[in-house]
């Protein structure tokens, strides 16, 4: 359940928990290693109001109890840059069947499957614009 809810805010783009949660108007999730660590890393600025470098659960708001739970692997009662970037690049690389370091829409729906959970909805094409006779 844990890897679940994680995974569908890395690979879904849904708001899970506080820290996970996809900024508004998000095009798409991170498809390779680097735009997720940058995502991580942008998320966690964001949600570290004193700037001390970790999030408590007051930082992360109705669900950082919650978060505090998953996330928190040294039990010291706030989350690290660390921690929190660990348990993401883990699903990632996971979702990363083939190991490029990138994440297809491929990948992200069979990871998604493999949880049970529905892929996300493919970004609508392009309208076609007409061509002059």
């Amino acid at each position: 359940m844990k890897t679940s809810i994680l995974a569908v805010a890395a690979f879904g783009g849904l708001v899970a928990a506080p820290l996970l949660a996809q900024p508004a108007g998000a095009p798409t999730p991170p498809q390779t290693r680097a735009e997720m660590q940058a995502s991580i890393q942008q998320r966690f600025a964001a949600r570290d109001a004193n700037h001390d470098g970790f999030l408590t659960a007051d930082e992360l708001g109705a669900n950082g109890a919650a978060a505090i739970a998953r996330l928190d692997t040294d039990h010291d009662g706030k989350i690290s840059l660390a921690e929190a970037s660990a348990a993401m690049l883990a699903m990632f690389d996971r979702a990363d069947t083939n190991h490029d370091g990138i994440v297809t829409p491929e990948e992200r729906a069979a990871a998604m499957a493999q949880m049970g959970q529905p892929a996300p909805a493919p970004a609508p094409a392009p309208a076609a614009t007409p061509q002059p006779n």
